[in-house]
């Protein structure tokens, strides 16, 4: 009886909270409880935004729940497909991104019959495996190929990961659709609900529920209050078309501003 209460408390989420492996980490868990319920209580007894801060943070509870993994970020991220460790290719992919590789390899080292002469398709190594800062990384460089080297590669790409995956700039990034099918094939409840925050679907889902419950009696009775709320929109615009006026910032940049 006594084996069978220390078995199941051992299995609690204080007791893995405080187990060797988290003995570094309990801390953290109590600071993100700490704002948990400085969420709760803005949603629920200051009734500040509670359609937004009472998912966030349950959100953030079940995410923080010791042992429990219900959310696995790993299915959301390229390094969990395709990383480097200890200057090995590793990951769900690792053995389609290393034939490719190799393709690489041998397509830069072997002489190809062209007409009447030979050439390789291409001089130099296109791909590094390297440690920066500590972190190892796989690095491409396809910056001075010419389109038909970059045919030739994202050939090679296609015959060896399939369309699993796609080359932008100098990297290798999951697809969208392999990630939601890993996702739903393998991951857990949480790990779908995440799925909206990936796909952006909540922001509109959040403001369409907001737009729906507001009241707007106050603003039939007054009509000229419409002006404030325009004014409020037109600053957004102001601020983006001045940052790009003023030619210091980027397009991208100018729209955070606004």
């Amino acid at each position: 009886m006594l084996e069978t209460i220390q078995n199941f408390l051992n299995t609690t989420g204080i007791a893995k909270m405080f187990s060797a492996e988290n003995s570094t980490e309990w801390w953290q868990y109590l600071v993100m409880y700490v704002i948990i319920g400085v969420l709760f209580y803005l949603a629920i007894v200051k009734k500040f935004e509670p359609l937004l801060l009472m998912p966030i943070a349950f959100g953030m509870l079940l995410a923080n729940l010791p042992g429990a993994n219900l959310i696995h970020l790993e299915y959301f991220f390229d390094d969990y497909y395709m990383a480097v460790e200890d200057g090995q290719v590793v990951g769900t992919l690792s053995t389609q991104l290393n034939e490719f590789l190799s393709a690489l390899k041998y397509y830069s080292n072997t002489w190809t019959d062209g007409q009447n002469y030979y050439e390789p398709l291409w001089s130099s190594t296109v791909y590094a495996i390297e440690e920066v800062n500590g972190a190892w990384r796989l690095n491409f460089n396809f910056t001075d190929f010419t389109e038909q080297q970059m045919s030739a590669v994202n050939e090679l790409f296609r015959q060896t990961l399939g369309d699993f995956a796609y080359i932008d700039g100098n990297a290798v990034h999951v697809k969208m659709t392999h990630m939601i099918g890993e996702v739903i094939n393998h991951g857990g409840l949480i790990d779908i609900l995440y799925l909206g925050v990936k796909l952006g679907v909540y922001p509109s889902l959040i403001f369409l529920g907001v737009g729906a419950m507001t009241d707007f009696t106050p603003l039939i009775a007054n009509p000229k209050s419409l002006l404030m709320g325009a004014g409020a929109q037109l600053g957004v615009f102001i601020a983006f078309f001045g940052a790009i006026l003023s030619g210091v910032f980027t397009p991208a940049e100018a729209g955070a501003i606004g």
